[in-house]
């Protein structure tokens, strides 16, 4: 069966389904009983325009010019097929509608040898795989899956499309708009549908047999993924976010847990140097302790060593033993922003509870102590400690058990003393103003 004829046989069942026969049809839509009936057979190929029509007068919801997109791609040259169209010295021609958006892989990656090992396991070919990589701020959930999708791309021969689902400002993007992007790659020239769900059912058909991978970056919540996600067999997403997204079910869930310490000083001894960190090996253990081995944290820190070639890496860990919040404000507080945007997503009770539980001390933290902190029931302290748990703002390693990253600690001692000192309102709690110490090295 052709591509013209999947067309015209989809159109035929749309019509019979709504009892319209071919005369009524040709009466409702302008074109005539002979051409319908063409397009029908597949003799004729659909124009975008005749689609648009039928999808109007059948109600079918964008479906026919989906599959008229999908015939004009299936109808074009592709890259991997030698035998079509080749360009300058013989090459195959390039194939315009075959994306390739993934962003430069992060340099100095390192380890994550236990993760790489899963997802390398993930693609089916039988069916969509989905696959939800989450943790803290700063784990590297981004370097990770831009780093495998390099390494595992030529497993997607149709293409590679990315998007970031957080806006520099921190709000998710909405999914019409990260959808008009990719179909924007995928029909380059082409008018697209306004609505989300007819932008969506046009992503899922452009999408039908073809192998792609699509990455999805900082994702907010399940239901801004959900528009984004293809039906084909063959196709693989990866999503990151610091929501933990239980509601995609069928999602592969892949925490991603701070660096072990090996991989940590690894890390750093790549952006300082081996010569410098060698000289100082205990010095460089206590930096990426004092990073809590979070991957943003030690390269930051790493970052401010190398852009001193004189100092002792020494020099460092003794400003950051006197001042807990020095780490926050490194790079022009990167790491206190990358903090800030999952705390503003809180519910008021959760933020506030926040602020009280992350700074304590110990290693773990009970429920019924959280209660009595909180002046809360234990029912309604679990609830707000599993919603922290969601915001990956506090980890769970037993039931009942509960614990903090000590940066996330430190952020929330810095939250709780401007709030004290009236620097932040009680209405605008959920707001971090930007460091009023300068980094002093």
């Amino acid at each position: 069966m052709t591509v013209h004829h999947v067309f015209g046989h989809e159109l035929r069942r749309l019509r019979t389904q709504q009892g319209v026969s071919l005369k009524a049809l040709s009466e409702m839509t302008h074109y005539s009983k002979g051409y319908l009936s063409r397009v029908e057979t597949g003799a004729r190929a659909a124009t975008p325009e005749l689609a648009q029509r039928c999808d109007d007068v059948l109600g079918a919801g964008g479906a026919l010019r989906a599959r008229v997109a999908t015939t004009r791609l299936v109808a074009e040259p592709r890259v991997n097929d030698l035998r079509l169209g080749t360009g300058p010295f013989g090459r195959p021609a390039k194939d315009p509608t075959r994306p390739a958006q993934l962003p430069m892989a992060e340099p100095d990656f390192v380890g994550r040898a236990e993760a790489l090992r899963q997802l390398d396991a993930l693609p089916a070919p039988h069916r969509v795989t989905v696959c939800a990589i989450s943790g803290m701020a700063g784990t590297g959930k981004t370097a990770l899956a831009v780093h495998w999708a390099h390494r595992a791309r030529n497993r997607f021969p149709d293409g590679c499309l990315f998007a970031e689902l957080s806006g520099p400002d921190g709000n998710p993007v909405p999914p019409v708009q990260v959808l008009g992007a990719f179909l924007g790659a995928l029909l380059p020239g082409t008018p697209l549908p306004a609505t989300l769900a007819e932008r969506s059912a046009l992503f899922r058909t452009l999408l039908d047999g073809r192998r792609m991978l699509v990455v999805l970056d900082g994702a907010v919540g399940a239901e801004q993924v959900r528009p984004l996600l293809p039906a084909a067999p063959g196709c693989l997403v990866l999503v990151t976010s610091r929501q933990r997204l239980t509601g995609l079910t069928a999602a592969h869930p892949l925490p991603l847990p701070p660096l072990t310490p090996g991989e940590a000083t690894e890390l750093a001894a790549t952006v300082i140097g081996p010569t410098r960190t060698g000289l100082e090996p205990g010095a460089v253990r206590e930096l990426v302790e004092s990073c809590g081995l979070l991957p943003l944290a030690v390269r930051l820190a790493a970052t401010q060593l190398a852009a001193r070639p004189s100092w002792l890496v020494s020099s460092l860990t003794e400003r950051l033993r006197q001042d807990d919040e020095l780490l926050l404000r490194l790079g022009g507080g990167a790491l206190a922003y990358a903090f800030r945007s999952g705390y503003q997503r809180l519910s008021r009770s959760a933020a506030d509870a926040f602020r009280r539980i992350a700074p304590l001390d110990g290693p773990l933290l009970a429920v019924s102590a959280a209660a009595v902190v909180l002046g809360r029931s234990r029912v309604e302290a679990e609830a707000v400690l599993e919603e922290l748990v969601d915001a990956s703002l506090l980890d769970t390693p037993a039931p009942g058990l509960y614990r903090c990253h000590p940066l996330l600690g430190a952020f929330a001692r810095t939250l709780a003393q401007r709030l004290e000192c009236g620097l932040l309102g009680a209405e605008s709690s959920y707001e971090l103003a930007a460091p009023a110490v300068p980094v002093a090295l």
